[in-house]
Parts: structure tokens; sequence; C-alpha cells
């Protein structure tokens, strides 16, 4: 189950479909480093993307309130994590969307998830056929 928001966003590029640009930047710096302070998110947005200090405050606040990052307060001073490490988050995220396209059209869907794939690599058709024959077995049929 996701436990925070998303919005996709299909123009954006990568993780950018789901977060906006002063939050994926906050997001990359804490699944690299971990938890951090605020400063020191701060610190390593500012590296990529040039952001003010309240800015980067504010977004952290948002995330917070939305569920993709955590705050824990240690000896006084706030601190924060992701969260989810970013495997997870990708795989759940993946869920939730293909969740909403299923939701339109379940054979569409599973004809232009597989469309899409082949054309990156052929080979992951035959990937496909053994998840869905564990799948099978797992469930008894």
């Amino acid at each position: 189950m996701l436990i925070m928001k998303v919005v996709f966003r299909p123009s954006k590029v990568g993780l950018g479909k789901m977060f906006g640009s002063a939050e994926l930047p906050v997001l990359e710096a804490l699944w690299e480093k971990g938890a951090l302070t605020g400063r020191e998110i701060y610190e390593e947005v500012r590296r990529s993307k040039e952001l003010a200090y309240t800015t980067v405050l504010t977004t952290v606040g948002r995330m917070v309130k939305k569920g993709s990052i955590r705050r824990k307060k240690r000896d006084g001073i706030y601190i924060f994590e992701p969260a989810l490490k970013k495997p997870e988050f990708e795989r759940q995220a993946a869920a939730a969307v293909i969740k909403g396209i299923v939701e339109v059209s379940p054979s569409y869907a599973v004809s232009a998830f597989v469309d899409i794939l082949t054309q990156y690599d052929a080979d992951k058709l035959d990937e496909i056929l053994n998840i869905i024959e564990e799948k099978r077995k797992a469930e008894g049929r």
C-alpha cells in the first residue's frame, strides 16, 4: 500500500513524474545520505539546484505533511529521513500508477505495457511470462 500521496505527471522525466522540481532534489539527498537536518538538506540540494534556504525548508515541511519524508527530533534538532527507501518507493509508485491505468481498461493496459516493454528489450516477454507462471503457481492455478 502506498503510504504517500503521488501525483503522476506523464510529460516529466524519471522521478520528476511524481515529484515537483523542488521536492525531487530533497528526496534524492535523503536517499543518498540518509537522515539529515534541514540545514544539511539545504547544503545537499544547493549543489544541484539554486534554491533559497527558506524554499528548501518550506518544501521539506510540505513533504512531511504529504508523508514522503519523516521528521524526528533528536537532541532538540529535527532530523528528516525518507519515508521509504528509493527501490520501495519506485515499486509502490509504479504499482499505484499501473493500478490506475488498469482500472481504465485491463486488456489495453497489459497490451500497451507489453508493447512498450518489448521496445526496450524483446527478451522481457519471456521474463513477463515467467512472472505470470510463478503467480499462477502461487495461487494454485
